[in-house]
């Protein structure tokens, strides 16, 4: 038994990028997280995967992780849940790499405002989540720990507060980044949600000084047009800073773009970060609509087992575990 299957590194894709984007892509627990990865790999062994991305990145969201709990995005959830939801995607992952031997996707982990008004706060919290295998997290300048989605309109539904772009670098970018440094697979992203607060100017501003103070990756959070969004890409063309736009399908707020048309705007990664979770509801709500009619699931769908229980337990890992019993209990 190989225990020790190396998870891909998010530095080495970052040096290796060559322009290329990266691809994270947002679940919501540990079988989500073991559908991507078989997936990708999938489309890895047809050649599907087009030259113009440079890799993947397994995403733990704030807005996921309070979903799980079944509430919104609204500041209900701390640090105490995200660090669990991290520890559970890492856990999956890994199983998932030693099934397949292919190595798991690098995590990123949104820690919304970092958990706490202090410094101390924010290395806590970045310690936590990096023990539990993030590479890279994501702060933001929301005010407190109230924060909202940043596709929703704060936690009062009447409009985001942010705190000043001088407390956002000096109580969680500062004592963020000298944690990272610190570490040899850790990396720190600064998302900014001042469009919303103070608009496109104040944003753009807010993102040059945060990438001075030390992140190396910037989120400019929903650009609310399609020349708001040409700005954020532009901003940091031609630098070593890493600018992200994110994908949230359906929003009121950002025009939505694929992998493809961002990384030909110069996004270096593109974030999908509920788009799964979005898709498996639209799926359940038909599945409950047919049952609920007291009708059959399976009538005029496609029933090949791979699609259902059958293939479900083979990414789950069921032959995994039988297959390490039978290796441990009969030597075989």
């Amino acid at each position: 038994m190989n225990w020790k299957i190396e998870r891909q590194r998010l530095r080495q894709l970052v040096e290796q990028r060559d322009g290329r984007i990266l691809v994270a892509i947002g679940v919501s627990n540990g079988a989500e997280a073991r559908e991507l990865h078989h997936s990708i790999y999938e489309l890895y062994d047809q050649n599907a995967i087009p030259d113009f991305i440079g890799g993947f990145i397994t995403f733990v969201s704030g807005y996921l992780c309070a979903a799980t709990y079944g509430l919104p995005d609204l500041g209900y959830i701390l640090r105490t849940e995200i660090v669990k939801q991290t520890d559970i995607i890492e856990q999956s992952t890994w199983m998932a790499a030693l099934d397949t031997n292919r190595p798991a996707f690098p995590i990123g982990v949104d820690i919304d405002t970092g958990y706490g008004n202090q410094p101390s706060s924010i290395i806590l919290t970045c310690r936590q989540v990096h023990k539990q295998g993030a590479q890279y997290i994501q702060i933001e300048d929301q005010y407190a720990i109230n924060k909202s989605c940043g596709h929703m309109s704060g936690a009062t539904g009447l409009g985001k507060a942010t705190i000043s772009a001088e407390e956002m670098i000096e109580l969680r970018i500062k004592p963020a980044v000298s944690y990272a440094r610190a570490q040899d697979d850790l990396m720190v992203m600064a998302r900014t949600d001042a469009i919303a607060a103070a608009g496109v100017k104040e944003a753009l501003l807010r993102a040059r000084l945060y990438a001075e103070a030390g992140a190396e990756l910037i989120f400019i959070e929903a650009p609310e047009d399609e020349k708001q969004l040409a700005m954020a890409a532009d901003e940091f063309k031609g630098t070593a800073v890493l600018s992200l736009a994110n994908m949230i399908e359906g929003s009121p707020k950002t025009p939505y773009k694929s992998p493809r048309d961002l990384h030909k705007m110069g996004f270096a990664v593109g974030l999908y970060c509920i788009g799964p979770f979005l898709a498996g509801r639209a799926a359940q709500r038909r599945y409950f609509g047919i049952v609920g009619r007291g009708e059959s699931v399976m009538a005029g769908t496609d029933v090949r087992p791979e699609r259902w229980f059958e293939g479900f337990n083979n990414v789950i890992g069921r032959q995994q575990t039988e297959a390490w019993n039978r290796f441990f209990v009969e030597g075989k």
